[in-house]
C-alpha cells in the first residue's frame, strides 16, 4: 500500500515503537511528522504541520492522548489509534477512529491508515 502525498502524525512515547513507526510509513511513502512524545508536543505540531492522518498511541507516559484526539477531530483530521490499552476506549468515543491493538503488524497499520487518510 503506497502512501505518497501523505503527511503522518505519529504520536508515540516509546522511542523504540515510535522509529519504528517512522521507518514503516517512511517505507509507504509517507511524509512523517515528529514522532511526538507528549500531548503537548502532539498539539504542537498539528497547529505547525500539515497532517492528513495520524497515528496516536493511547497512553503517553503520565499522560493520555485524548486532548490530541479531541484536537484532531475537532481540525476534521483522520487517526488511528495504536495502543495496548484497547479497553480504556470501550467504548470508542471516535469510532470514525480505527483502534489497532500493540503490537500490530506494519500492513496492518498502513492499511488503518490508508483507509482513513484524505488526500
Amino acid at each position: 500500500m503506497n502512501l505518497d502525498g501523505h503527511h503522518i502524525l505519529i504520536v508515540e512515547d516509546e522511542i523504540v515503537i515510535a522509529m519504528d513507526l517512522v521507518s514503516i510509513f517512511r517505507d509507504a511513502g509517507a511524509e512523517v511528522i515528529g514522532p511526538a512524545m507528549s500531548a503537548h508536543e502532539a498539539l504542537r505540531l498539528i497547529e505547525s504541520h500539515l497532517i492528513t492522518a495520524a497515528v496516536v498511541d493511547l497512553n503517553l507516559g503520565k499522560e493520555d492522548a485524548l486532548p490530541v484526539a479531541r484536537r484532531l477531530e475537532a481540525a476534521g483530521l483522520p487517526f488511528v489509534f495504536h495502543t495496548g490499552n484497547v479497553n480504556k476506549l470501550s467504548p470508542n468515543p471516535w469510532p470514525q477512529a480505527p483502534i489497532i491493538q500493540k503490537p500490530a503488524a506494519p500492513a496492518k497499520l498502513i492499511a488503518a491508515v490508508a483507509a482513513v487518510a484524505k488526500r
